[in-house]
């Protein structure tokens, strides 16, 4: 069994390699995380908007609610856009924070 590294052993290791403080190299990788998370769930819901031609989630619901479209998947996806939304916000909150 290999021997496996602390996270904290690879930061200092890597903040010594590239020349920057650990503190900011965790900073960074925390900004970083965050934005590709936000891209990510971005993609999912203009891939959602591409699905059912629906510029918002609420354009989405009236399509379902007037039968415009089948319910099935589409109640599924509408909570998962919604929920992405709600992920992206928290998100941002948080990248602010950092």
């Amino acid at each position: 069994m290999p021997c496996e590294e602390s996270g904290s052993t690879v930061a200092v290791e890597l903040s010594h390699a590239i020349g920057i403080p650990e503190d900011e190299l965790i900073h960074r990788g925390l900004i970083s995380f965050i934005e590709k998370e936000i891209r990510l769930a971005e993609m999912d819901i203009a891939d959602l908007r591409d699905r059912y031609n629906a510029a918002s989630k609420e354009e989405l619901y009236e399509a379902i609610k007037s039968k415009k479209i089948p319910t099935h998947p589409a109640c599924e996806d509408y909570i998962v856009w919604k929920n992405k939304e709600k992920y992206i916000a928290d998100l941002k909150a948080r990248l602010v924070r950092v």
